[in-house]
């Protein structure tokens, strides 16, 4: 298939057992949905090392971006990418939840339980333009290991269900980390803010929420400048997220 979606489309509904969607190197300029599938999903992009982004072949998305070249040495293979540009103000006037507005702005949207991401290079190119998500999680049992997805405001939403980061490489500037009901955990993972906000907002909405994000033994550095940078914002009154183990470099703010 010469697009993700055309090989998600081929997947089977009703399947149970485990269905796969290897991807090519390649840049795959669209937007991706994943619908409900009775099976476990695995999604696996090619790499030149499993345990590592940065060599990561696939990208994902549509728009100009700067990770158009190999990341590998093997001749001839470009990075495994999804890449588009959708903001808030490309959604019908017609949208008015908001929630569906920021899922469809997503570059890949996710909505079927039992998924494992592997090795992809996933962007919302938009830049400081509003709302563009670049993952949108509203289901559960998510594993994404050793992916790269980058944007700028509201870059991954982890929303609902469980969710495991592991080894992946997120980038943003304001909010990029949000979301209201899911409990995520995101174990060694590289954070870079390229623009002075906040890293997370938790929008957990009650007390007796389960509703947490935990980032453990993470990397937090960036463009953004000496004490740009907050962990987080209150989203909701109830918020919630854990740092622990991790080296917070000097874009964060000495309070965190």
């Amino acid at each position: 298939y010469k697009t993700v979606s055309e090989g998600v489309a081929k997947l089977n509904p009703k399947k149970k057992s485990v269905q796969m969607v290897f991807v090519r190197p390649g840049v795959y300029h669209e937007q991706v949905l994943i619908s409900p599938l009775a099976s476990p999903l695995v999604l696996q992009g090619y790499t030149c090392d499993a345990k590592n982004y940065a060599s990561n072949q696939v990208t994902i998305g549509c728009g100009r971006f700067s990770r158009d070249r190999p990341i590998c040495t093997r001749k001839s293979a470009p990075p495994v990418t999804i890449t588009q540009a959708k903001s808030q103000k490309d959604i019908p006037a017609s949208v008015t939840d908001g929630a569906a507005r920021n899922d469809m702005t997503s570059t890949v949207r996710f909505k079927s339980d039992n998924v494992k991401v592997y090795n992809l290079n996933i962007a919302n190119t938009v830049g400081n333009g509003g709302q563009s998500l670049t993952v949108s999680v509203n289901a559960t049992d998510y594993g994404f290991y050793a992916c790269n997805p980058t944007g700028y405001q509201d870059t991954v939403l982890a929303d609902k269900g469980r969710e495991l980061d592991a080894k992946t490489y997120i980038i943003g500037a304001t909010d990029f980390v949000f979301g209201r009901y899911a409990q995520a955990w995101f174990e060694s993972c590289d954070i870079e803010t390229i623009g002075a906000g906040y890293i997370t907002a938790s929008g957990r909405e009650a007390a007796n929420s389960s509703a947490t994000y935990v980032f453990n033994r993470a990397r937090v550095f960036g463009k953004s400048g000496v004490n740009s940078t907050s962990l987080g914002r209150p989203w909701r009154q109830y918020a919630k997220v854990i740092w622990q183990n991790s080296e917070l470099g000097d874009v964060v703010k000495p309070e965190g």
